[in-house]
């Protein structure tokens, strides 16, 4: 087995300076830094051996969170937290609140809680706040968050082609004018299902999307962008909405003023939520597998930790399907 000391001396420098880099201390120069990198990757030296073959490792994964509201992170937490179990792995979570700066905090944590390995969902910070993970053999794996520049692992789901299909399934049933209400544009899977939206447009001019001008992922936003809309506008056919929890308040709004789902107006969500289906009328909606994305980014994260070497990182896209219910009505197409 290599050891720090022979790091140390193909590098040139102290097992001290070593030492610092695994660590991800500043207090080494940008130059050192990369030959003690450079000497770990050659000599293939990995900070932290195997938990099936040493003891060293703690058997923790942290996992990052924004929050624990609604469904979708409860819903991804829990194929997290099932695999790891079953792996012989324990979960530590953190909240950030929806706060990059303790999203800083909670990483600067973990790091020095020395756990195995970090899941992080939504990240709102600098991707490069990760970089000491990697530098120090500490593998992370991001979850419904793609990652640009930073070498880990990801999972996702193509939101952009889960849009287009929405699109593909509204104009299919006749509808050409549509109400969006967007989400938070902070977060990459809003922007990415706007993306879809106008690549759909691209292709069909016959197709109108209304943008609300209230964005959010809560229902009050669905309710506020419906009432706020249908004060000076009543020509639309259908709703899509960023997620369930804005279509429940999309279907209040609507009956406030007296407007039927599906027979006057259509409302469409993304998600697929655990409530979609009791609805009155039941939701139709995109569905994204959460379990299954936890699942997953948890199995990459395992199989780092227990390999004997490294391999390519893996950036996992899961597919959408559409899930038709009763929310929309069909019409005579134009």
């Amino acid at each position: 087995m290599v050891t720090i000391k022979e790091v140390a001396k193909e590098a040139g420098v102290s097992i001290a300076t070593v030492s610092r880099v695994i660590n991800g201390s500043t207090q080494v120069s940008e130059e050192k830094r990369k030959r003690v990198l450079k000497a770990m990757q050659k000599l293939g030296y990995k900070p932290r051996p195997s938990y099936r073959k040493n003891s060293e490792l703690f058997g923790t994964i942290g996992v990052v969170l924004p929050n624990l509201s609604a469904y979708h992170y409860p819903n991804i937490l829990t194929g997290i937290y099932e695999k790891a179990f079953n792996k012989g792995y324990d979960v530590m979570v953190a909240l950030a609140k929806d706060r990059p700066m303790r999203e800083k905090e909670i990483l600067d944590e973990y790091f020095n809680r020395k756990v195995d390995g970090v899941l992080v969902c939504t990240l709102k910070c600098d991707e490069h706040f990760m970089q000491k993970f990697i530098d120090s053999g500490i593998p992370v794996v991001g979850v419904d968050y793609p990652v640009e520049e930073v070498h880990i692992d990801s999972v996702n789901i193509d939101n952009i082609m889960g849009a287009y299909a929405a699109m593909r399934y509204l104009s299919s049933k006749g509808h050409r004018k549509i109400f969006y209400i967007r989400g938070t544009q902070n977060v990459y899977a809003s922007r990415d299902r706007e993306k879809g939206i106008a690549k759909y447009l691209q292709r069909h001019k016959e197709v109108e999307v209304i943008m609300s001008k209230i964005v959010g992922f809560d229902p009050e936003d669905g309710y506020e962008a419906v009432m706020r809309y249908f004060n000076s506008h009543a020509n639309i056919t259908a709703i899509f909405c960023a997620n369930d929890y804005v279509a429940l308040g999309a279907v209040k709004a609507l009956s406030k003023l007296g407007l039927k789902v599906p027979d006057d107006i259509s409302v469409m969500g993304f998600d697929d939520s655990p409530f979609a289906s009791f609805v009155i009328p039941s939701l139709t909606t995109v569905r994204q597998p959460r379990e299954e994305m936890g699942s997953l980014a948890a199995q990459l994260l395992i199989e780092r930790l227990e390999a004997s070497k490294n391999s390519i990182y893996r950036n996992v896209v899961l597919p959408t399907e559409i899930v038709e219910r009763e929310s929309v009505k069909a019409l005579e197409r134009q």
